[in-house]
């Protein structure tokens, strides 16, 4: 919802009464109720926050400490150390007042500010006063003038109100578009302080932020801002430019608003990379400020309060971040090294630490990499962290799920999983995994409400779009998870794990010879064309079930060269009806702490064995519920 801030109508001037109107400093006319400051027939408006500060000095003559000044104007609310200096700078700039040589407004070393003019009153009438208000006599004349007064400053304060009303609307939304950059080998510093951007406002509760994988397909140049501020469902839309020169960098901003075009703010910054962590934290809070949102005390402390880190670690973890979110074996490895190398230069860096828990978290899936060589890894490296900074929430999420993954903790995974989402509400991959993880509790209505708030966030993640479908897999509703899959494939047609979900909601609904379609060409883009091919061959050859054989017979061979998760074997073997073998592969999978063993009550290939004294025995022993509804039935 928009807000609309009024501009105040009435000050208290010290030694002039309570000012109803306006009153001169100088030569210079000012105006409250419009915050405008006006001299020889020009004016200038200023930041009504401004105003109180000029109109505080007004009314208390002498010297006025700084701490008198953020206490009157900002009570009961944190405000950082250069939010006044910053008040006291518009208002030398209206005055055209030089602050090493003052003329209207000087600075006090160590003391605070005063004001070197006279103030004076005007009248209702124009007239000048000093001191104490006239007093018109009691007569007809008199009345009227008050009365017109009156209605003279009603109209005046709803005038300003409609005029600049819209000047003070506050955006509750927001999308920072990743940043252009003059060279490839910039893109990741652009790419990094633009996400580094977008975590910092996604932990302020007054406004909804989009998730850098959704604004990162939007690559600049862009013909049309307002379009896609209105496709992302966002008020307001950031876009910038960064250029490297030698060691210094340069960042052109500019905020828009999506519904009229027009510039809500706009900045250059100039710093050296060595300052460069200062620059993403000064763009988070002006961005912050020009968004006009209401900030809390911890909010604002989060947003100005950063651990600095030195220059090297910063860029270290820039690049580290940049390959994480490639989301591929070899991104996650080069990743690993470089946010080594940021906690090895900055051993209390605590985003660093983060960044390991979340690349060794992701390699039992997508580096197929063991779990005893990954997940201890990352606990270690999350622990680090929240002993560092326990308001991290991806450092929360982190440690969550190596407590569902590899400790099958629930109780603990689920204290992680509220934690991070109550320190940043909108990191759209704790809702992600925690939805996930209620499913594999059977907690369903949980599971769909956490992911797709996830989806809100980052609508045009395919990651968090198939969650939502594997979430509809799991409860047995294929027509929409189909659907849902084939959009995701849209958004990323090289996604290959999408096409693995589609070909098992296809075998679901006996649609084989699409499963298979699918299933080929998951195999192709995950680099085994050959495999792909032999799928193909079995099924023309022998039917879907020789397919399943096909699929087990290059599992075994190729657990010699590779990690090969267990219940995924498990499951080829339940699926043929063996189910000797599948309970076999289920030992291996618990002695393997493998990842997969957490969606036993859900994965559908264990269907036809739920019965089984056997399959029984792995649900209590991982405290997993026996779902006996429809949703577990084959």
């Amino acid at each position: 919802m928009v807000e609309v801030e009024l501009p105040t109508s009435e000050y208290n001037v010290a030694g002039i009464g309570t000012v109803g109107g306006d009153f001169k400093l100088g030569e210079w006319l000012v105006c409250p109720t419009l915050n405008q400051i006006g001299s020889n027939g020009s004016s200038m408006r200023v930041e009504p926050k401004a105003m109180q500060v000029l109109v505080y000095l007004a009314e208390h003559p002498g010297v006025v400490s700084k701490e008198q000044l953020i206490t009157s104007v900002w009570p009961e609310v944190f405000v950082s150390e250069d939010v006044l200096p910053g008040c006291i700078s518009a208002l030398r700039k209206a005055f055209n007042d030089n602050a090493r040589r003052p003329t209207v407004i000087e600075t006090i070393h160590k003391s605070g500010y005063r004001l070197l003019l006279p103030v004076e009153r005007t009248s209702v009438v124009g007239q000048i006063e000093s001191g104490t208000t006239r007093h018109s006599d009691k007569s007809k004349f008199g009345r009227r003038l008050t009365f017109l007064a009156v209605v003279t400053g009603t109209i005046a304060l709803l005038l300003a109100a409609f005029v600049w009303s819209p000047l003070r609307r506050r955006y509750d939304s927001v999308a920072v578009l990743p940043f252009g950059n003059a060279t490839s080998d910039t893109e990741y510093l652009s790419d990094g302080i633009a996400e580094q951007v977008v975590d910092d406002l996604s932990q302020l509760n007054a406004v909804r932020v989009m998730a850098w994988t959704t604004v990162s397909r939007y690559r600049q140049p862009q013909t049309d801002v307002r379009e896609i501020g209105r496709a992302l469902g966002v008020k307001a839309v950031l876009m910038g430019r960064i250029v490297r020169d030698g060691d210094r960098v340069a960042l052109q901003t500019e905020l828009v608003d999506v519904g009229n075009g027009s510039q809500l703010w706009g900045q250059r910054y100039d710093q050296r990379l060595a300052d460069i962590s200062s620059l993403q934290q000064h763009l988070s809070r002006d961005i912050a400020n020009s968004l006009r949102i209401r900030l809390t005390g911890d909010e604002q402390h989060k947003i100005q309060h950063h651990y600095q880190p030195s220059p090297t670690a910063y860029e270290l973890y820039l690049r580290g971040r940049f390959l994480w979110g490639k989301r591929t074996k070899e991104g996650l490895e080069q990743a690993i090294r470089y946010f080594q190398q940021a906690s090895d230069t900055d051993p209390n860096y605590a985003l660093a630490y983060a960044g390991l828990a979340d690349c060794y978290n992701l390699l039992d899936d997508w580096g197929k990499t063991a779990p005893r060589d990954s997940f201890p890894k990352a606990r270690v490296a999350a622990e680090r962290a929240i002993a560092l900074d326990d308001s991290l929430a991806e450092a929360h999420v982190s440690l969550a799920m190596v407590r569902v993954s590899y400790d099958w903790d629930w109780v603990g995974a689920e204290e992680e999983f509220r934690r991070a989402i109550a320190l940043n509400p909108s990191y759209a991959t704790a809702h992600q995994w925690y939805g996930e993880s209620l499913a594999s509790w059977g907690r369903f209505a949980e599971a769909e409400t956490e992911v797709k708030r996830a989806q809100e966030l980052d609508p045009l993640s395919p990651i968090v779009n198939m969650a939502v479908a594997e979430v509809y897999a799991w409860e047995r509703r294929d027509d929409e998870a189909i659907a849902l899959y084939k959009r995701v494939l849209e958004l990323d047609s090289s996604f290959a794990g999408a096409y693995g979900n589609l070909a098992a909601s296809y075998q679901r609904k006996g649609m084989y010879a699409e499963a298979v379609k699918a299933m080929a060409k998951d195999q192709t883009l995950n680099g085994d064309p050959e495999f792909a091919a032999a799928l193909e061959r079995a099924y023309a050859k022998s039917g879907f079930r020789a397919v399943i054989h096909e699929e087990l017979k290059n599992a075994l061979a190729e657990q010699g060269k590779r990690y090969v998760n267990p219940v995924g074997v498990a499951d080829a073997y339940a699926e043929l009806g063996d189910v000797a073998h599948a309970l076999e592969w289920l030992q291996k999978g618990y002695e393997a702490h493998t990842s997969g063993m957490q969606y036993l009550a859900i994965q559908r290939g264990f269907d036809g064995m739920r019965s089984d004294p056997g399959f029984r025995y792995w649900l209590n022993v991982l405290n997993l519920p026996e779902l006996t509804d429809a949703r577990t039935k084959p």
